[in-house]
Order: structure tokens, then sequence, then C-alpha cells
């Protein structure tokens, strides 16, 4: 298994402190399957600033340490970015970076209780500039909990949607989890990734939301996250809009 947004690397962000924190993590993720990670420092966020040059020192630091724990499991760099009109020009500057560094996948997150007003046109032009915008979480943005058709028209412009595994299996609250049933009812889905940042609340968790889902949709996700890796184009089907009558189940 791949997993395309986790905060392993230790003293960039609210993920692991030292780097004992994460050897921990490393050997819960090969515990799992896991055998890639993308290490997803936030950026810009309000809290954390974590460019592109230091998010891949850390990387390969990691790296040598874990070969020599003969701990099987490989990261590579990535970076989860907090909205902000002007992400194409530090893409274009070096200061952003796209997942797998080489990759055109940028992974965005969105502010918890809104959608900033330029984010349908953020999607547009970095389309045209040759990006291809991730949205991380957007299951538990408030206005999205609220109205999931929010994110279509979104998703329809062509940004892709990853998903938390706590999401899934309902750790991240009832509200969230029906959210993300919706979602995936709406084909506004696209990758399930951890997104973990310890070993306490906020796990890796990304066997048991695999093994939560029918075999259909795991078998798109997985894959997704492999195509993704290597920069090529992801399988995906035309969102269409929440019946909020009914919820269809995607899960076993």
């Amino acid at each position: 298994m791949i997993d395309i947004n986790c905060h392993i690397l230790p003293g960039m962000d609210d993920g692991p402190n030292i780097l004992k924190e994460t050897i921990a993590m490393a050997k819960d993720a090969v515990d799992q399957g896991i055998q890639t990670v993308i290490a997803t420092p936030h950026h810009n966020n309000g809290l954390f600033i974590n460019e592109r040059d230091a998010i891949i020192g850390a990387t390969d630091y990691v790296n040598s340490k874990l070969q020599q724990e003969e701990i099987p499991l490989f990261i590579i760099p990535g970076q989860e970015i907090h909205i902000y009109p002007e992400m194409i020009d530090d893409l274009e500057k070096g200061l952003l970076m796209p997942l797998n560094e080489t990759t055109r996948y940028v992974l965005i997150e969105l502010p918890a209780k809104n959608i900033p007003s330029y984010t349908t046109q953020l999607v547009f032009e970095m389309q045209i500039a040759g990006y291809i915008p991730i949205f991380s979480q957007p299951e538990k943005n408030t206005v999205i909990m609220e109205d999931p058709n929010q994110l279509y028209e979104i998703v329809k412009n062509g940004a892709l949607i990853q998903m938390n595994a706590s999401s899934i299996i309902g750790s991240a609250g009832k509200k969230v989890e029906k959210t993300a049933q919706q979602l995936l009812q709406g084909n506004m889905v696209h990758f399930v990734a951890s997104n973990a940042h310890n070993m306490k609340k906020k796990r890796l968790n990304l066997q048991k939301a695999y093994a939560a889902l029918d075999s259909s949709a795991r078998d798109v996700f997985q894959e997704n996250s492999e195509l993704l890796i290597h920069g090529r184009p992801v399988i995906k089907d035309a969102p269409v809009r929440i019946n909020n009558k009914g919820i269809w189940n995607l899960f076993k």
C-alpha cells in the first residue's frame, strides 16, 4: 500500500516531535502493509512554514535512519499546502512542492470552516499551469458537512479529492463519517490516505479504512495512489450531485 498524506517527518509540524516517534510510525505503517509514504508537512497554515528544500532534506535524513534500522518503508517528499491565491507563483519559484517532488499533483488543505471565494478560479488556473490540485480531507470542512454538493463544482472542474482513513472508519465523528459516505456516493473521492500525525489519536488506520470499503472502491483508491506517485493520470468517474434522501452504502 501507498499512503499519500502522512505527517511522519520529525519536528516539522504537529506530527512527531522526535525521530523515535517517527520510527514508531514507520513500524506501524509496515505492519499495516504500507511500503511507501508521502511525507506531507503542513505549509502556510498559520502555524507552520515548511518549504521545498527543508522537506527534501528531512526526507533524505529519515530514509537513511529507516535503512539503518532495517525498516522496509520508503518515504518520498510532499507538502500539504493551506490554500492561498498565490500558490501557482510559489510553485514556479520552487517554494512549494508537488507530491513526490516531480509529479504535477499538489496537495491542498482548505480552511476548516469555509471555502475561499477564489477556490474554483484557482483550480482552473492551476490546471492551465499544468498542475493537478488535490484537496485533502474536505469531509471535515463545516461548509461541506452541511452541504456536500458544495464540493461538486470543484470536482467537476478538475480537482481531485483525498479522504482521511479516520473519516471512513468513524473515528473522526459521526457527522464526518456521514459526509464521507455522501462524497463516496457522489464519485467525489479519488484517494484514501491516513493523514496520520502520531501513534495516539491520529494514527495511520489505512488498513482499517480499506477493509471497511467495498472491493471495487478499495481497488480504485489503491491503484490511484500508485498512479499518482508515478505522475500518471488517475482513475475517476464523473461526479454526481448528492441525493440527501438516501445514501448508498459503499462500505462493507
